[in-house]
């Protein structure tokens, strides 16, 4: 089921904050460089610590960049989400 939700929704190398359709998110632009990190760690292949510590930087990365209280929530918004779902599109070892 993941590798049918993974391939509609994100593919490989496509990087960057929100999946297929979904690209107009709160602050897509200020936590850029986060997102496009986050999801170069996901293609490699890892398990679930490794995920879990990827999903961490994340957070951190966005934090460093956040200005404003709204955007600090913004980004944990962001972090639990990928903790959430991210199980769907990280690339786990086999």
């Amino acid at each position: 089921m993941s590798v049918k939700i993974k391939g509609c929704l994100w593919k490989p190398g496509i990087n960057g904050l929100g999946v297929l359709g979904f690209h107009t998110l709160p602050y897509r632009k200020r936590f850029d460089t986060a997102a496009r990190n986050h999801d170069a760690e996901y293609d490699e292949q890892g398990n679930w610590k490794d995920r879990r510590e990827y999903d961490i930087i994340f957070l951190q990365s966005m934090l460093e960049v956040s200005e404003t209280t709204l955007q600090v929530s913004v980004a944990v918004i962001y972090f639990y989400a990928v903790r959430l779902f991210g199980w769907l599109f990280f690339n786990y070892k086999k």
